[in-house]
């Protein structure tokens, strides 16, 4: 998978990183609170990683977003491709997990798809946080005092080498563990999708109480908001969703309580009943607590009234809480910091969403006090062309941006409390803004002198810093001169083209909103939103501004998002900070906030970057993968960036520090690099095996052939007296394998009871059938039918019943005793037993039914270099190229990468290695060089070989190289096989795709050897991917072409002993099933591949 970008690195540039020496003064903690998170920490180890980064490396290519034809999501797929041995998340469980993500999006998107509105698709850190969740929740509720167990492990692990300070304390082993696990926080940035987790985590939630028989228990699904302004956004989104909702009534359950959700501020929580409060204690029972926000809350300290609060809404059930801002929050907190270091599942915050490319770019326009002093006229003339720069350039180009889903520009600015900071300043921001201005249009001589300054000369700070270099590129580039700029500020910014005064007008009939306009005909530029607007506009008389009042219907505010909005200018409070959004704004002024404000610096700072970006990415144009033909318009960064700038240097300096303690570089320029290939396409015709363009005119890609031209198949048991076809089901039969269920469910970090035996083999007996639903069984296999968009498969409740007596098709590797008729809890075990065995058989019909249907479609190609495994092979397909993304401050890897190009074009493979990425040449592979790479250096598309891949190239290379007697007679050629939509897959064996493809040439005839170095602890001997290489055989025979012999091997880095003991056959016999031992054998294995093919040439 492409690598992450690199980021500052916090842990080793700061004293206060995990496991660094440092020495303390006054017993202050030191560790920031990121690397306190020990139940992230937990959940990462599942998946063998100790940072985030580690496992978002295979996940952030935008390509792996969505469902396959299977509704099995990409992620998936990659994920268990590069974690395979996962002992505590087995590759079926992560199934599970999925299969129920896929289930909840759909429900989310019933709605939108029948309104026409884009459906979710999940980017990769959204999909961790559903996965996090699906992790989590299945361990609390089958065994909380496993899980508790778990997370002390973590905790031990985490305070080994941590100061007293930074310790974290370990849960009470001898408590009840439930009450103290059933809290969870995520600290997602703004903008990130927070409300659309929400959603997806209660059905989450609902899911798995269901599932464990305690759907009942639920009593409410309460969220609390801080506003209600935030609590009617939330009303308009769950209704969005599909999900019912209603906003809190003491007075009266609404049509929908008890399965709705109930939204209410948090601030009418209160000890007893009141006209506008209700009482804590009315909410008895076991709730769902959802809190947005979550952040507000801390600012009290665990032991205020909102903390208490919400610890005893959910005492009985469980809470979800959401922020940006935890960090913050946090801080000078060491009982809070505790609660959420073990409650944050998920840390997504606003470090690795910008490190990721998501949102604006951000450049912040600060002062030092004795420059602002003397120049601040020309300081504030300066940010308003910085804003119509951006409005210029919107409206010259709006149609070539059109596709990046750029907005029409919105200059915003944001103070604390308007009204109060009017009333208590004696210069006070808001006055001093619109005093400016007003002597902005009036005084045209002296603002077009103001222009010409800061566009030729700029302004020295007092450091002989240029504060303005390179801040207006394009608007110099326009060609206007100092008078036709300030003429079209007139006409662009201010709405009146002929100029005219400022008028600050009272709207009656829109409460709460100041308008502001030049003349009295001409469309209002600005809204003020404010709580007092008659005080606003008094105030504004008695500083000498024109004031008046208008009758106005409608809202000036609400209009904003509109496409016939003529607001350009939006000056408002904590509006901005929660509840409020818009993808317009692009120039941010700070009046009076940031002082001890550090979670509001934070929110109002991700409502300024939201960014929809092209198709929807949310990311800067720079940062996305455009597709062939797709070009990065010239100046779009100036969209694409958030400009910050504050009236008083202070408020800017303290938000430049927060963004500082979010490790966000100031710089984030990224170049991409192409590194060429050379191809190399043998000397002869290579043959390789595709699956037709098109059958009868359908296109075969994504299964559309197979569900518009194919028989209608009916999910039966297998019965080779009447269909002979179906004895393969019962050859390559569904095994379920509980024990690493069980496994996983143990206490993680907890060493032992992991004894390789042999599993217990058994079915479902009849008595154990006739305590299952198959009402329940026969609705879930529809779900799962649904899910999967195998519309034309049919289902029937009789054959789920035909099934499950016949036990012909599966083995079931469960302990004796989970069968045992001993307790009727089991009996909810056994239903989800036979669900999953339904679903693997499901799957395994339809895809037996799809394979046999496509099989005569399949045939032999020769391979050309327009065939999709080659290196950007439809956009170049004479000249293949890698694509790396680096970081333009990586100047060192810049200067290598060229030399490697320059020895490429002129041939001169010499050996290639720079910090952990190695240019690996070997002139039998189609292509060279192959790359490897084992940091996060650089970004590489396509994905660089990984540890198991590099090794096999490199054995398969010394093999050629020192055997050239060998060779003589032979000639050996191997070709990357590349993923999903891409590579040579085989329905045969799941969707199989081998990570190369080797051709072993030898007079007439072509051995086409299809390889895949993996680890195999979790798979079965029976797993279709071990059994390919009977399979492939088939495949050959059906294709008659006698100068082709097909094969195939798995290279295992997995140690033969350890097989043995999970399959209970000796080495010898793996071999002959075609399995290779890669370290034990490396000497060797190769030889003894190719022998082999050979060897079964001459016995047939």
């Amino acid at each position: 998978m492409p690598r992450g970008r690199p980021r500052k690195n916090t842990a080793a540039a700061s004293p206060a990183a995990p496991g660094a020496p440092r020495g303390r003064a006054n017993n202050r903690p030191q560790i920031p609170f990121a690397y306190k998170l020990v139940l992230n920490q937990w959940l990462l180890s599942l998946f063998n990683v100790k940072r985030f980064e580690d496992l978002a490396e295979h996940l952030r290519n935008e390509a792996l977003e969505g469902l396959d034809e299977n509704n099995v999501h990409h992620f998936h797929h990659a994920l268990t491709a590069q974690l395979f041995n996962l002992t505590h998340l087995p590759t079926e469980l992560l199934l599970e997990y999925d299969q129920n993500i896929v289930k909840h999006t759909q429900r989310l998107n019933e709605r939108r798809i029948t309104r026409g509105e884009e459906p979710i698709v999940w980017k990769y850190f959204q999909y961790l946080t559903l996965l996090f969740t699906e992790t989590y929740l299945d361990r609390y509720f089958r065994d909380p005092k496993a899980l508790l167990a778990a997370l002390n492990a973590q905790v031990a692990i985490y305070n080994a080498d941590k100061p007293e300070a930074d310790q974290i304390a370990l849960f009470d082993e001898a408590a009840e563990a439930w009450p103290q696990l059933n809290k969870l926080a995520y600290w997602s940035a703004t903008g990130s999708g927070k409300t659309l987790l929400m959603h997806a985590n209660i059905l989450q939630y609902q899911h798995t109480l269901e599932k464990h028989g305690r759907g009942r228990e639920l009593n409410r699904v309460l969220l609390l908001t801080p506003n209600e302004g935030l609590s009617q956004q939330h009303l308009r989104e769950f209704e969005a969703a599909g999900i019912n909702a209603e906003l809190f009534n003491k007075d009266g359950r609404g049509l929908f309580t008890g399965r709705a959700v109930e939204i209410l501020e948090v601030t009418k929580l209160r000890e007893d009943m009141g006209e506008k409060t209700i009482a804590i204690d009315a909410f008895e029972g076991n709730n769902l607590v959802l809190v947005d926000e979550g952040h507000r809350g801390a600012s009290g300290g665990e032991e205020g009234p909102w903390m208490d609060a919400r610890r005893r809404l959910c005492e009985k059930g469980f809470s979800f809480e959401y922020s940006a801002t935890f960090g913050q929050a946090v801080k000078g907190k060491p009982k809070l910091t505790e609660l959420y270091a073990k409650s944050t599942l998920f840390d997504y915050s606003y470090r690795y969403f910008y490190g990721d490319g998501f949102g604006k770019d951000y450049q912040i326009l600060n002062l030092d006090e004795g420059t602002q002093q003397n120049h601040l006229e020309l300081y504030l003339v300066a940010c308003l062309l910085s804003f119509f720069q951006q409005q210029r350039l919107y409206r010259e180009h709006g149609a070539t941006f059109r596709p990046f889903n750029i907005e029409k520009p919105l200059w915003v600015f944001v103070g604390g409390s308007v009204t109060a900071t009017l009333a208590t300043r004696d210069a006070t921001d808001i006055v001093e803004i619109l005093r400016f201005l007003a002597r902005y249009v009036a005084d045209r001589a002296g603002s077009i002198q103001r222009i010409e300054r800061v566009l030729n000369q700029g302004l020295e700070t007092a450091t002989g810093k240029n504060l303005f270099a390179g801040r207006f590129t394009y608007l110099n580039m326009c060609g206007l001169s100092p008078p036709q700029v300030f003429d079209e500020t007139l006409a662009t910014l201010f709405n009146a083209p002929g100029g005219g005064q400022l008028y600050v007008e009272n709207l009656k009939g829109a409460t709460g909103e100041v308008a502001l306009r030049l003349g009295a005909e001409n469309e209002a530029f600005g809204v003020i939103n404010v709580g007092d607007d008659a005080k606003l506009v008094k105030l504004c008389e008695q500083k000498g501004l024109a004031t008046g009042d208008r009758e106005f219907t409608g809202s000036l505010f609400h209009e904003i998002n509109n496409a016939h909005s003529t607001v350009n200018l939006l000056i408002g409070s904590k509006k901005f900070t929660e509840g409020w959004s818009s993808w317009r704004v692009s120039t941010m002024g700070l009046m009076n906030v940031g002082q001890g404000e550090g979670a509001q610096i934070i929110q109002l700072f991700g409502r300024g970057v939201r960014l929809k970006g092209y198709d929807l990415s949310l990311k800067r144009s720079g940062k996305t993968q455009l597709p062939e033909g797709i070009e990065r318009p010239k100046h779009i960064s100036v969209l694409e960036t958030l400009g910050i700038f504050g009236i008083h240097a202070d408020y800017m300096a303290q938000f430049r520090d927060f963004l500082e303690e979010e490790g966000l570089p100031t710089n984030d320029d990224r170049i991409e690099f192409l590194l060429p290939v050379i191809k190399n396409l043998g000397t002869q015709k290579l043959r390789t095996i595709r699956l037709k363009k098109t059958i009868n005119g359908v296109s075969t890609e994504f299964g559309d052939a197979f569900r518009k031209l194919a028989p209608v198949p009916t999910l039966a048991k297998p019965d080779p007296f009447r269909d002979r076809s179906t004895e393969y089901l019962q050859k390559n039969q569904v095994v379920l394998n509980w024990y690493p269920k069980i496994q996983a469910m143990k206490s993680g970090g907890l060493v032992g009871g992991d004894a390789d035996a042999a599993p217990n083999e058994t079915h479902l007996s009849a008595r154990h059938v006739a305590f299952l639903d198959l009402d329940r069984l026969y609705f879930e296999l529809e779900r799962f039918k649904a899910e999967r968009g195998w519309y034309n498969l049919n289902l029937t409740r009789q054959a789920i019943e035909v099934l499950l007596a016949d036990q012909s098709w599966y083995r079931l590797q469960i302990p004796t005793e989970e069968l045992s008729f001993d307790s009727f809890e089991k009996v909810r075990l056994w239903d989800e037993i036979a669900c999953s065995l339904l679903k693997k058989y499901t799957e395994r019909y339809y895809t037996f039914r799809k394979r046999e249907w496509e099989l005569p479609h399949l045939e032999y190609r020769d391979l050309g270099g327009d065939d999709p495994n080659f290196l950007c092979a439809k956009e170049s397909p004479d000249n293949g190229y890698y694509r790396i993304l680096i970081d333009k401050s990586q100047e060192e890897i810049v200067a290598k990468l060229e030399e490697l190009k320059v020895a490429i074009e002129k041939g001169d493979l010499k050996p290639w290695e720079f910090r952990g990425m190695k240019a690996i040449w070997f002139g039998k592979h189609l292509y060279e060089p192959l790359l490897y790479l084992d940091s996060n250096i650089v970004e590489i598309s396509p994905a660089p070989l990984n540890k198991g891949e590099r090794q096999f190239v490199e054995d398969l290379k010394a093999f050629h190289d020192g055997n050239a007697d060998y060779f003589k007679t032979k000639e050996l050629y191997l070709l990357r096989n590349l993923s999903k939509g891409r590579g040579v897959g085989f329905f045969e064996a799941g969707n199989f795709h081998p990570d190369f493809i080797l051709w072993l040439l030898m007079g007439d005839k072509q051995h086409v050897i299809f390889i895949d170095p993996k680890g195999i602890r979790n798979i079965g001997k029976d797993d279709l991917k071990i059994q390919f290489y009977e399979e492939i055989k088939k495949i050959e025979q059906r294709l008659g072409d006698p100068k082709v012999v097909l094969d195939s091997f798995i290279v295992a880095n997995t140690p033969s002993h350890t097989m043995k003991m999970l399959w209970g056959i000796d080495k010898n016999a793996m071999n002959e099933r075609h399995i290779l031992f890669q370290e034990e054998d490396q000497d060797t294995y190769i030889q003894t591949m190719l022998e082999s093919i050979l060897a079964s040439v001459v016995l047939s």
